[in-house]
């Protein structure tokens, strides 16, 4: 049986078993599971065998493990508006690899400095990459996916496989009103913080590729055979995902998967619920369910979480605070 260990919450349990009290953090964990630091920042790594994640906002991830830091999406600097989550795009300096889910500017807009800092080779949709060029990202340092089908890249302890998503769609009406009635209640920018957001925004595209070619999720497996998968966006499922699960044996360890965009909870279970699902993991992480001003609300994630927990029992769920090390023993151990 698979042990998850979630130190954020000091609580390790036996997926399908019994929670136990005992063991949830050794010496050697402590550092790396109690920090607040991300370890792109400088912060503690986890001992082999420990993998850590930390939600840095919207769909921002760092996962740490074996050496080795991953990111997820490079969304830091959010605007004057929004809430800050403690780390800037000037404050990241490690990094072994960056994965883009998309190409908005709520994904990428970082992309330009946090790559120069970290010389980290940065993946993506042609959308994406192209994106990431016209910021100044050199091409030396691009990774161009389909996600179609026949890309597996090898890196020290793990693999990555693209796979192509979709991404959500959203009425013009049902978001022009949100958005409307977001400014009334928190009140119109000055003329500074509308500068400063329509500056962040011009750093991301808008095109309708975005939608239908430029969405990839993405598949991590160690080497020992746990699975991760990542999703930034809770559009259609599509035939590359339910491919690429059905040939892994329809399980996943841990899945990130949005959750924004539809305002309503029951519209938003509606598209997120079926994600995870299909990717039927022992641990889910939400995304994208903070506020993005002056477009989105906080979006609770208790109705998803219940839905989960009534249509997956088998499935853990937790939502982190930002920087908030969710550390996990990746270690197989035998089932029972």
């Amino acid at each position: 049986m698979r042990r998850l260990c979630v130190a954020a919450l000091a609580v390790c349990s036996l997926v399908g078993g019994a929670a136990f009290a005992d063991d949830i953090l050794s010496k050697s964990h402590a550092a790396a599971c109690r920090s607040l630091v991300p370890a792109s920042v400088g912060g503690p790594m986890p001992p082999r065998g420990v993998m850590t994640i930390r939600w840095l906002g919207t769909t921002n991830f760092e996962i740490s493990y074996r050496g080795q830091i991953v990111l997820f999406d490079t969304h830091y600097d959010r605007g004057p508006r929004s809430r800050p989550i403690g780390v800037l795009p000037g404050d990241i300096r490690k990094a072994d690899l960056i994965m883009l889910g998309h190409a908005h500017f709520d994904h990428l807009s970082d992309i330009q400095p946090i790559s120069a800092n970290t010389g980290a080779p940065v993946m993506g949709a042609k959308t994406a990459t192209d994106t990431a060029f016209g910021l100044g990202v050199p091409e030396t340092q691009l990774i161009t996916v389909t996600g179609t089908g026949g890309e597996v890249f090898n890196f020290p302890g793990f693999t990555v496989e693209p796979i192509l998503a979709q991404h959500s769609t959203l009425a013009p009406e049902i978001l022009n009103a949100f958005t409307m009635a977001i400014t009334v209640a928190i009140g119109a920018p000055t003329a500074e913080e509308e500068a400063a957001e329509a500056e962040i925004r011009s750093r991301g595209t808008f095109s309708p590729d975005v939608i239908t070619k430029g969405t990839i999720a993405y598949l991590i497996t160690l080497g020992n055979g746990f699975r991760l998968i990542y999703r930034n966006s809770a559009g259609p499922i599509t035939a590359y995902e339910q491919e690429a699960m059905e040939r892994i044996g329809g399980r996943t360890d841990v899945a990130i998967v949005a959750y924004i965009g539809q305002y309503d909870a029951d519209r938003q279970i509606a598209a997120t619920l079926p994600i995870v699902e299909l990717y039927n993991p022992r641990l889910m992480l939400p995304a994208h369910h903070d506020e993005l001003v002056p477009f989105f609300l906080d979006m609770g994630t208790e109705p998803l979480f219940t839905a989960i927990r009534d249509e997956l029992p088998r499935t853990r769920t937790v939502s982190p605070l930002y920087r908030e090390p969710v550390c996990i023993n990746v270690r197989r151990n035998k089932r029972g």
